[in-house]
Parts: C-alpha cells; structure tokens; sequence
C-alpha cells in the first residue's frame, strides 16, 4: 500500500503468486427475436465487480503484524507498562490506501519488461493464517475499490487507460522507480 509509512515491505514465500482475482457479474438484456425462434441478446451490462488479491507476508515487521489485528498498534506510556502496546480488536477491519503490486522479471537487463498493477484505492484486511515452507505466515486480503479521481497531468496521454480501478503498466526496467515515484502522489485524497 502506497503512501502509507506505516506499511512496510515484508518478504514473501518463493511459491507465493500475488496476481489479482475478480469476479464479474452480469445482467442479459434480451429482447424478442423478428425472425421468431429464441430470444437474442442485446446487451450484457456490468451489476458487479470484485477485483481483490490474496497476499502471504513470510517475514512481517512489527508493524504489519500489528495491521494483521486490524489496526496499527499504539504504545502505552505508563512507565509501568514499557515495551507494551494495544491494538483494538475489530475483526474485518480495513486499511484504505493505495496500492502497486510490481511482477517482477528475471535477469538484469534494463529493457526486461514489468508489470506494475495500479490501484488508486484498496482495503487491506486480515484473512488468517497460512503455512509455508514450515513457517507460519500471515495472510491479507487486498479488496480493490473503484475511486475516481483526476489523473495528473503527465498521465494525460493515457488518462483514458486509467479506469476507476487502476491500471496496468508495461514498465521497462530502467524507468521502473521513476513511475513508482510518479503513481506516490497519484490519487492522494
């Protein structure tokens, strides 16, 4: 999740796959046949979309542990109680941010191509435990949000390209940070 400190890059285990999933649903418009026979269809119209991605965190920080309970945690100040901090429990509790998820090619050549996934809003939210590898890993949910927003100007030329969920970059490696720095400030409110 991009411009949110409070998450930070974990590792993940080597057989993870963290690719978007969604689901869409359709209304058939029909209408009678001229010719007689079986109705045809006019129109399928688009009544929901569910994009989310299924994400294990191998090796999480303290702070995305505390994320994992649905909220960061805060530290008590009472002397007495060092080193303790509480987070509320609120099961299904989410995190609003944005997110860029980077599909990575091997090799060191500048002109490997990536894919960078953009989401100008998701909600990060605990989805359990998992196993990998014997250790134990926490698992989110990442539920894409439709939000519509202004594209900056130096994204005008592809601004149609841009839907209310994102959009997929072809991203050649030599000018991967600089879209990455370009998307932090994209739908910031």
């Amino acid at each position: 999740m991009c411009g949110n400190p409070l998450v930070e890059r974990c590792l993940f285990p080597e057989d993870a796959v963290i690719a978007p999933s969604s689901e869409v649903t359709r209304e058939t418009i029909r209408a009678i046949n001229p010719e007689g026979g079986a109705s045809i269809v006019v129109e399928e119209r688009v009544t929901e979309t569910t994009i989310s991605y299924e994400i294990p965190v191998l090796t999480p920080s303290e702070q995305v542990r505390s994320l994992h309970n649905g909220a960061p945690a805060v530290a008590m100040t009472d002397p007495d109680f060092a080193g303790i901090s509480v987070t509320p429990f609120t099961p299904g509790a989410s995190i609003l941010g944005r997110m860029v998820v980077i599909a990575k090619r091997p090799g060191t050549s500048a002109d490997r191509m990536f894919r960078v996934f953009w989401h100008p809003r998701a909600a990060l939210q605990s989805n359990g435990l998992g196993e990998s590898q014997g250790e134990q890993t926490l698992l989110f949910k990442a539920s894409v949000r439709a939000h519509t927003y202004t594209p900056a100007a130096r994204f005008a030329d592809v601004n149609t390209q841009i839907t209310q969920y994102g959009a997929i970059f072809g991203v050649p490696a030599r000018t991967l940070n600089d879209l990455l720095t370009a998307l932090d400030t994209e739908a910031a409110t």
